[in-house]
């Protein structure tokens, strides 16, 4: 029996650990992920890919998981001395993970394409599944804010902590950027297409944006299932699940939408079928699929102990497995 094809479409924390429960799957599963770059950004003269970088850790277990970015057993020494060159630095990056942006920056300044360098990267870090960015372009996800800032994304969430209030988020780059090669090849080849519990306006918008794509997903709608990275009914305690879930909020009800499940089911309701509602907001069901998605209940919150091949098996469902 052939593997099931499986396509992830996402990136960071949220969508990281999900991806790990499926590729924990191994052979029964040929997946590929396509991974938000509208977060990226040059800082040092370097180029960062937070989401992509997060996966990466995620499936190689370099990950710090308590941080839930970042890399374990890491070290601060370069922060430290920049911070003592020029002032507070307020987007931290490790040396362990400096390694991996000053390689991909020197390939990248040698031509290679950033789909080419990932690839490399996986295949160096023994992932055993395709990691794409979802394009080669230069897109960048900016948060103009009710105070008229114009802010990168990560100026936004990490510098501002999402505090301000949003007055439109919008990308910049290319109007017309493709999708990396292969990446709606595979979505049109795809048994499921999965789009993971990441910030639906700064993670996934920027892959929905990509020529092809949207028409690619509303073709593949019957296979697409979504799952909330919303979770209504379960306090946030940390810290950083804070800020990223205000971050959620605050770029759902700028581009219209309810920041709940509901409204994160209107925003993806003309490209997937089905939808993942976890079982603390069970209440909100009728509402969800008044969106017309089917609604699987399952424990989402890997974070927090739910069960992965559960999950899983609920992720699954849709194409009958």
């Amino acid at each position: 029996m052939s593997p099931l094809k499986v396509v992830g479409l996402g990136g960071g924390i949220g969508a990281s650990r999900l991806w790990k429960a499926l590729l924990a799957l191994g052979g029964d599963l040929d997946l590929t992920l396509a991974v938000n770059t509208g977060e990226d950004l040059w800082l040092h003269g370097l180029r960062v890919c937070p989401d992509l970088d997060t996966v990466l850790y995620a499936l190689s277990g370099r990950q710090d998981a308590e941080r839930g970015w970042g890399v374990r057993d890491e070290t601060w020494r370069c922060m430290e001395t920049l911070g003592g060159i020029a002032g507070p630095q307020w987007f931290n990056l490790g040396d362990r993970d400096l390694a991996v942006h000053l390689h991909r920056t020197g390939r990248l300044r040698e031509g290679h394409l950033l789909s080419e360098i990932t690839t490399d990267l996986a295949r160096g870090f023994g992932i055993g599944c395709r990691i794409l960015p979802a394009t080669d372009a230069e897109i960048t996800t900016r948060v103009v804010t009710a105070d008229g800032r114009d802010l990168h994304y990560q100026e936004f969430l990490v510098r501002e902590q999402a505090v301000p209030r949003v007055a439109r988020p919008y990308l910049q780059g290319p109007a017309l950027a493709q999708p990396t090669t292969g990446l709606l090849a595979h979505l049109a080849a795809a048994d499921l297409v999965v789009i993971g519990p990441s910030n639906p306006v700064a993670s996934l918008g920027p892959i929905l944006h990509l020529t092809g794509v949207r028409e690619a997903l509303t073709a593949a709608r019957d296979r697409t299932v979504v799952v909330t990275p919303i979770v209504e009914s379960v306090p946030i305690t940390d810290s950083g699940e804070s800020t990223r879930a205000r971050s959620r909020a605050r770029l759902l009800a700028a581009a219209g939408f309810a920041p709940n499940p509901v409204g994160v089911a209107a925003f993806y309701a003309d490209v997937a079928s089905s939808f993942v509602l976890d079982r603390a907001d069970v209440e909100r069901l009728p509402a969800v699929a008044k969106q017309g998605l089917r609604v699987i209940a399952a424990d989402t919150l890997l974070h927090q102990g739910a069960d992965a091949a559960a999950l899983v098996t609920a992720l699954l469902s849709p194409v009958g497995v």
